[in-house]
């Protein structure tokens, strides 16, 4: 939460930094020459620009957030100062269902999450089915929650490192800023339409 204010409060600095020279450009000189001034204006005005925006649907919206966050990854993952804090995003069932789910883990998770079901997963994986076994290796996964706070670790470093290279790099930056935004605006949205207990 303290990160997200550092990034937007950096965020207004921009806007401000782009908005002041538009500000001072409607200031008139009284002794200028109305003629000359209406020729200047002409061609020192900038173009106009017209934007047409529909309403945008919350999967259009979601597909927005997905293509940026690729971005976000990609380029962190190319800025980290280790493999283990890479992020990779795929499609996977959700447990016990059939509805998918985008989720994105860094390595160092996927890696303890592994190790610490291997024992569960093989007996998982047995030939023939043995109630007794099936439930064994049931009982020996650890949820993501628990792997979570395993890492806790691992993810304070992750966002240190996360921090470091906002500090360093623009584009990262302002890409960050841009998936809070949109994220902000997605949620909103959603609220909007099903109602805030969704």
């Amino acid at each position: 939460m303290g990160l997200n204010k550092v990034f937007r409060s950096k965020f207004l600095l921009y806007l401000l930094v782009g908005v002041i020279p538009v500000c001072l450009y409607g200031q008139e000189d009284e002794n200028a020459d109305p003629d000359q001034e209406s020729q200047e204006n002409v061609s020192q005005r900038p173009i106009e620009e017209i934007q047409v925006t529909g309403e945008r649907t919350l999967l259009t919206m979601r597909n927005e957030i997905i293509r940026e966050e690729e971005n976000l990854y990609r380029i962190f993952n190319e800025l980290n100062s280790h493999d283990r804090f890479d992020i990779k995003c795929k499609v996977e069932r959700r447990t016990w269902s059939y509805i998918l789910a985008r989720n994105c883990y860094p390595k160092f998770f996927t890696d303890l999450r592994r190790t610490e079901n291997s024992a569960g997963l093989s007996q998982l994986r047995q030939d023939g089915v043995d109630s007794a076994l099936f439930a064994l290796g049931l009982s020996q996964l650890k949820t993501d929650r628990e792997i979570r706070e395993l890492a806790a670790g691992d993810y304070q470093t992750l966002s240190e490192e996360m921090l470091r290279i906002a500090s360093e790099n623009p584009d990262y930056l302002n890409i960050l800023m841009k998936v809070a935004d949109l994220k902000a605006d997605y949620q909103a949205a959603r609220e909007e339409r099903f109602g805030s207990d969704n």
